[in-house]
C-alpha cells in the first residue's frame, strides 16, 4: 500500500503579502487552489491515501480538503508546531506507518510530472531530481553511474553536482527513514537551522539504505512570484479550450480562466491570466497574471501581476495633446 504524505504547513515567506491571510498551497492559478492541482493529479493517478502535515492557517487548508476531497480520499491530518524543517514534519506522521506501507512525499507548493507507474513499479527508494543553474539554492544529489545516489547534501556552498532534490521522495524502507529522523533529533542535526529531510536521507545511506535518482519531466517550485506565474502559464496551457463567452467592446486573448461570475467591459484579457469568482474588469488590460475573487480593477495595464483577493486597484484616465517631437513616459 502506498501512502501519499504531503506536507503544507509551511508560512510561504517569500509570497507575502499574499500569504498573510491566504496559505500559499490554496492561492489559486488556472482556476483551483494550488493545492487543488496537485491532488488532483495524485488523485488522476490513482492515489487514494493522504495524510497532510497542516500548520500554518490550518484550518483554512483542512477545511478546504475536507470540503474538496471528503468521501472520495482517505484523509488524515497531522499538525507540525513548532515548525522546525521537512524531516521534523515527516516525524510527525510515523503513526500512519507502523504495517509497511511505503510513502510516496510530495511537496504541496510543487508541480511535476513524471512516469507515476514507473514509479509506483518501482522496487526501490527513490528521489526526484532535476538539473538546476543555481544548485546552492536546492538539496543536491551526486549520483553514481547505475542511478544510485552516493552522497546527498542540502544548499551546499561548493555545490559538487547540478541536480536538485525536487520534492518528491518515494520511500519503500519507511522504518529506516523514521530510524535516521530519530538520529537527526535526539542529536540536534539541523542544517540551515531545520531539521533537514535531506539529511535524514543521507543518513540512511551512510547506513547502507540504498536511495537511486528519478529524473522528471518537468518541475515548477511555487514559492516565490515569477515561478507561480510560470505555473498559471504551464496549467492554462493544458485547459480545454471551450469557447468563451463575449464581454461587451472586450477583448480575450487565449489561454485564459474566467469564471462566468465575471464582469469584463471594455478590456483586454489575456494571454495567460486566470480570473477569481466576481472579478469585475474595466478600462483595463491584463495579461500573464493572476486576480484573486471579487477583486475590482479599473482603468490599468497590469502585466506579471498577482492580485489577492477582494482588491480594489484604480488608475488615472489621461488626455493628451501633444506636438511633435514629443516623448512622454507614464
Amino acid at each position: 500500500m502506498i501512502r501519499v504524505v504531503i506536507p503544507v504547513a509551511g508560512a510561504g515567506l517569500h509570497l507575502r503579502p499574499h500569504t498573510y491571510t491566504q496559505p500559499k498551497p490554496l492561492i489559486p492559478i488556472a482556476g483551483k487552489p494550488l493545492l487543488g492541482h496537485i491532488v488532483d493529479e495524485l488523485v488522476h493517478q490513482g492515489f487514494t491515501d493522504f495524510v497532510f502535515i497542516l500548520g500554518y492557517l490550518s484550518e483554512k487548508v483542512r477545511s478546504y480538503l475536507l470540503q474538496t476531497y471528503d468521501g472520495r480520499l482517505t484523509m488524515d491530518f497531522v499538525y507540525q508546531e513548532p515548525r522546525l524543517g521537512l524531516a521534523h514534519a515527516i516525524s510527525l506522521t510515523q503513526p500512519y506507518f507502523r504495517h509497511g506501507e511505503v510513502m510516496l512525499i510530495v511537496l504541496g507548493d510543487t508541480l511535476l510530472r513524471v512516469d507515476w507507474n514507473l514509479l509506483r513499479q518501482s522496487s526501490q527508494n527513490l528521489v526526484g531530481i532535476a538539473p538546476v543553474e543555481n544548485p546552492s539554492n536546492f538539496g543536491i544529489a551526486e549520483i553514481g553511474p547505475d542511478r544510485r545516489i552516493q552522497r546527498l547534501s542540502e544548499k551546499p556552498l561548493i555545490p559538487r553536482s547540478n541536480q536538485a532534490l525536487v520534492g518528491l521522495y518515494f520511500i519503500r524502507d519507511t522504518k529506516q527513514l523514521f530510524e535516521a529522523i530519530t538520529y537527526l533529533l535526539e542529536h540536534r542535526i539541523t542544517s540551515h537551522g531545520e531539521y533537514q529531510l535531506t539529511d535524514a536521507l543521507q543518513h540512511m545511506i551512510e547506513g547502507g539504505a540504498e536511495i537511486y535518482a528519478f529524473p522528471v519531466e518537468y518541475w515548477l517550485d511555487c514559492e516565490r512570484r515569477e515561478t507561480l506565474l510560470a505555473a498559471n502559464r504551464l496549467l492554462l496551457d493544458r485547459l480545454s479550450t471551450e469557447p468563451l463567452p463575449s464581454y461587451p467592446h472586450s477583448v480575450i486573448i487565449p489561454p485564459v480562466y474566467i469564471p462566468p461570475s465575471c464582469k469584463i467591459f471594455r478590456s483586454i484579457v489575456g494571454p495567460y491570466v486566470s480570473l477569481g469568482e466576481g472579478v469585475e474588469l474595466q478600462n483595463t488590460i491584463v495579461q500573464d497574471s493572476i486576480i484573486g475573487t471579487f477583486s475590482r480593477v479599473r482603468d490599468m495595464l497590469l502585466h506579471e501581476s498577482i492580485i489577492g483577493g477582494d482588491a480594489l486597484l484604480t488608475g488615472r484616465q489621461t488626455s493628451l495633446n501633444l506636438g511633435e517631437n514629443t516623448v512622454i513616459e507614464l
